[in-house]
């Protein structure tokens, strides 16, 4: 062969090894990003990418609910400039414009010279690209279709021909249970994006806006202005909140050009801008527009061009005539004067696809009928007719058991929590709340009586850590970590037995009384904060030194069961949980707690048993209580939208995985443990009892405190079975109201298809049933 020929060979075959290289070097990399992903919730793609993926998910999503809300063809809808009074002067917003670093001109001539403009657009887009700040009121009275107008607003947005790569993305909300005493605006857009979307809980890594530090992929869209805040519901809170709510809107639009939507009822939007013993205010940049009422003539053309049939469509003359003829006497013709009664008759009076018009019980003439003298009146004969219209394919008794749920669930937002957000995940307070604490204590209290005959100390400790605990979620409040609980646990127990050994020595000995240290430390897990789990352990440990005996006296199983009992029963019942978990991942405080637990029962171990046994112990523990000590994510690529049923299902995997992985830990752990004191008997049956007590109480305890399904499933249970308030298989109930029209979804939460329709549930008796009320007039 040639020496050119070899030449060629060789450089060829560098070539390829480096290649080679290159590809084990570049699988190298891309493990590491998967580990930072989906191990620690880190990721290194760009908001600008996330948020093209996050508006893709919300077109989706919004293009299903607007189909549903609709039902047919959607009624015209005209607005005016809203009140000078509610908005700033027309002149100020090009002026503030110019103030905003960044901000281009009016280089295509969009921006309307003044307020009237925006009256002659058929699209709220349109109006919404004419105001120079992009900041937008909406105002309407009840019913006049605010929301579904947001909806609308959000799909324009979102179209191909309004949005470009890396384009702000729509996020409609209802602000209805937001606390901005307690909670900024972004703070509540952030919490709200993480529960509704797949992904935005992890870590961008390196920061945003030049600034080293991680944060949520959802707050990095919101502090590069990615998302475009469209807040519905402003009137729905409390009237006391109302003006803080608006200042809370103003700090968070800042001095950049960042565009907001918000809607809200006239009166109750003055009220909080001009209250008139308090400090006036403005939404800062923003014009405003009110919806105007839409003639009945209109609404009932509406209603008869939608009905399916000559047949259907002739049941509308009588209405229609009495209405052209006379629309100051007929109450109908006041009351027929928005969407949502639109929407309310056209499902109480029209036939649905496939649906035959003899099933429509009712006709349109009954609206022409005396008993309704007032408009007012017309208005509550629709929303009390509209849940029975939807639900008519129904026997009776089957449509009175779903009336009896929604009228339950409505007078549960209504009363109990004031707010229009189904969620739930908080639908576990809505039973008796010390039921799970019963239930989960009862049962690791009887577990405990048969399985922890050893020193009654044990039970002491526990019951002391959870005293101490509690005192110092008094003292100190409750904070939102487990893994800090359990690390300031570990440190206290361990303190707290070294002191009182010091002090009072070891009667026990020094292996059993680290091992109740380690008790003390699982106990206070509950407390959800250092502090809390410092006191609560220290206590715990110091007891259980104090009151150390080797001898097991008759009473020792029930004090141990007790104090078993208490531990779990109380993290039942202190579970709260503000979201659903999304998942679970490790996290740096719950691995060092873990190998910091191994090491502490590894010793006490060892001081019992031998170096050997104390080994074993430690490597099993702290490999278990590692995976114990873990938090939760949600491991997913793109920003899936999480509905409620596959939110709940998310969760509920949390609660068997963490509650697994936590009863795991402890039960293997105290189960292999050296038997104390010595007895008769066999030591591996000894074990098993002890570690299938420990193992039940405390993975119960860790589901409890992990995910919300542990209260959620007890108090639907109750529900279910204490006058059937609520149906067994509730998830499929709230999504057959969904695809009826009863409920509208948001991400991961329900509401009743307009506040009106929940408060007139919601005032409803629970045993009402339809023909009582037709009878009552």
């Amino acid at each position: 062969m040639a020496p050119g020929r070899r030449d060629d060979s060789g450089a060829a075959s560098r070539h390829v090894d480096q290649r080679a290289k290159a590809r084990w070097f570049s699988g190298i990399l891309q493990a590491g990003g998967d580990i930072s992903v989906n191990v620690f919730g880190w990721d290194r793609r760009t908001p600008a990418a996330w948020a093209d993926a996050l508006a893709a998910e919300i077109a989706k999503h919004w293009q299903r609910e607007y189909r549903l809300r609709l039902l047919g063809h959607p009624l015209s809808v005209r607005w005016r400039p809203a009140d000078p009074e509610l908005v700033q002067p027309w002149d100020s917003l090009a002026a503030l414009v110019g103030t905003w670093p960044g901000r281009p001109d009016d280089l295509e001539g969009r921006w309307a010279a003044a307020p009237g403009e925006l009256a002659g657009e058929k699209r709220l887009v349109d109006v919404l690209r004419r105001i120079p700040t992009r900041r937008l009121i909406v105002l309407g009275e009840p019913g006049t279709g605010k929301t579904i107008l947001l909806v609308r607003l959000v799909l324009d947005l979102l179209s191909g021909a309004e949005r470009t790569a890396g384009a702000p993305v729509p996020f409609l909300t209802s602000l209805s249970s937001w606390d901005p005493a307690q909670q900024e605006l972004d703070d509540l857009l952030e919490q709200r994006l993480i529960v509704d979307f797949k992904g935005l809980h992890r870590r961008v890594a390196g920061g945003v806006h030049g600034r080293r530090r991680r944060c949520t992929l959802a707050r990095a869209l919101l502090q590069e202005h990615l998302v475009l805040p469209v807040l519905d519901g402003l009137d729905e809170l409390p009237e006391h909140l109302r003006g803080m709510a608006v200042n809370r809107i103003n700090e968070a639009l800042g001095a950049g050009g960042r565009g907001l939507v918000l809607a809200s009822r006239s009166a109750e939007l003055r009220a909080a801008l001009r209250p008139p013993d308090g400090i006036e205010a403005e939404v800062a940049g923003a014009a405003g527009v009110e919806l105007l009422p839409v003639p009945a003539v209109e609404v009932v053309e509406h209603l008869r061009n939608g009905a399916m049939g000559p047949a259907a469509r002739a049941r509308w003359e009588e209405v229609s005539a009495r209405i052209r003829t006379g629309p100051t006497v007929v109450p109908a013709a006041a009351a027929l004067t928005t969407p949502l009664m639109a929407r309310m008759a056209d499902v109480i009076y029209n036939p649905r696809h496939g649906e035959l018009l003899s099933s429509v019980r009712r006709t349109p003439a009954e609206l022409l009928d005396h008993r309704f003298a007032t408009p007012d009146h017309v208005r509550n004969h629709l929303l009390d007719a509209f849940v029975p219209a939807a639900y008519r394919y129904l026997a009776p008794e089957d449509l009175r058991r779903r009336l009896r749920w929604l009228r339950f669930l409505a007078r549960d937002l209504q009363v109990r929590r004031n707010v229009t957000e189904l969620d739930w995940w908080r639908l576990g307070d809505a039973g008796p709340a010390l039921l799970p604490g019963l239930l989960v204590g009862g049962l690791a209290a009887v577990l405990g009586i048969y399985g922890l005959r050893i020193p009654a100390s044990a039970g002491i400790g526990l019951m002391a850590a959870v005293g101490g605990g509690l005192l110092g979620r008094r003292l100190f409040g409750a904070g939102s970590s487990m893994a800090r609980a359990l690390g300031g646990g570990l440190i206290g127990g361990v303190a707290g037995t070294v002191v009182a050994m010091l002090t009072f020595g070891a009667v026990q000995g020094t292996g059993p009384s680290l091992t109740g240290a380690l008790a003390a430390c699982i106990t206070v897990g509950s407390m959800g904060g250092f502090r809390a789990g410092l006191l609560g352990a220290f206590a715990g440990g110091f007891a259980a030194v104090l009151t150390g005996r080797p001898e097991v006296t008759v009473f020792a199983p029930f004090v141990n069961g007790l104090g078993l009992g208490l531990g779990a029963g109380c993290a039942a019942v202190l579970a709260r949980h503000a979201e659903p978990a999304r998942g679970y991942h490790w996290s740096l405080t719950g691995l060092l707690t873990g190998l910091a637990a191994g090491l502490t029962m590894g010793l006490a171990a060892g001081l019992q048993a031998g170096p050997g046994r104390g080994l074993l112990l430690a490597v099993v523990t702290a490999v278990l209580g590692s995976v114990a000590g873990g938090l939760e994510a949600a491991p997913a690529d793109t920003a899936a939208l999480t509905g409620p049923a596959l939110s709940l299902a998310g969760d509920r995997r949390t609660f068997w995985a963490t509650g697994l992985a936590g009863g795991l830990a402890v039960g293997v752990s105290t189960g292999l443990g050296p038997r104390f004191p010595p007895g008769p008997g066999s030591d591996f049956s000894f074990g098993l009892r002890v570690g299938i007590a420990n193992a039940v109480a405390v993975g119960l305890a860790f589901g409890f405190l992990r995910a919300a399904y542990g209260r959620y499933t007890v108090a639907r249970a109750w529900l279910a079975l204490r006058g059937d308030r609520l149906p067994r298989r509730l998830m499929r109930f709230l999504d057959e109201a969904h695809q009826r029209g009863v409920l509208r979804q948001n991400g991961a939460r329900y509401e009743f298809a307009h506040q009106d329709v929940q408060e007139r549930l919601a005032r409803q008796p629970a045993d009402c049933s339809e023909g009582h009320k037709r009878s009552r007039g």
